[in-house]
């Protein structure tokens, strides 16, 4: 029996740069599928994320490892036997808390059932130790840079939605310049109609008159 997917979410794939750790780099160019699996046979987690070919996430779940939420969208976590800290940002909270929830339900499973550190991993011991007090020390700064990359989408929204909005204004000010010339025109076309309507009358009441006249004229010539 192959391994096994417990948990499925989207999130947009970060990695913490490797050497300075101030700032995050895209691993992945969307939101894409960050899954959990089980291994029964190893009895191992691990969490995956692949784009097309190629792989973003490999990380095995540890009992030392903590998710750590750093906004309302993000979180991280340190892998340390890869020496790396990943993170992800979802597109609200709940998907951020449903990871964060099935994080902890699984590093609870691993801490079940761990069993006393091998040898390499004693050997290790000091080496993760430091990375993990480095990480730490740093992640006021990762979180800050997480915080300028949410108030650059911020700013960039604002600035769309006030070309938006300026945008509108233009297109309501023709509209309205329109109507005020359709307007004078309906108007001028009314004003026309009464002038033409007394020109006419005009016209019938002076064909009445001379009508009347050149019967007035027959009359008195006996015709």
């Amino acid at each position: 029996m192959g391994e096994q997917p417990l948990f499925t979410c989207k999130a947009h794939v970060f990695q913490l740069e490797p050497e300075m750790k101030k700032s995050w780099i895209p691993l992945s160019t969307t939101a894409v599928n960050v899954q959990i699996f089980h291994d029964p046979i190893k009895n191992i987690y691990r969490i995956v994320s692949v784009e097309g070919t190629k792989a973003l996430i490999n990380s095995i779940v540890t009992p030392r490892m903590t998710f750590t939420k750093t906004s309302q969208k993000f979180g991280q976590w340190i892998d340390f036997k890869l020496n790396l800290v990943y993170g992800l940002g979802f597109a609200n909270d709940i998907e951020l808390n449903r990871f964060v929830d099935k994080f902890k339900e699984i590093k609870e499973m691993t801490r079940s059932t761990a069993t006393i550190l091998r040898p390499h991993e004693r050997s290790n011991s000091c080496e993760i130790t430091n990375f993990n007090r480095h990480v730490l020390n740093d992640s006021n700064d990762s979180n800050d840079v997480q915080l300028k990359i949410e108030n650059e989408k911020l700013r960039a929204a604002l600035t769309q939605t006030t070309q938006n909005t300026r945008k509108i204004e233009d297109e309501m000010h023709i509209l309205k310049t329109n109507n005020m010339r359709l307007t004078a025109a309906l108007q001028e076309t009314q004003n026309s109609m009464e002038i033409w309507k007394k020109e006419l009358q005009f016209y019938k009441d002076e064909c009445g008159r001379l009508k009347n006249l050149n019967s007035s004229n027959s009359s008195r010539n006996g015709f």
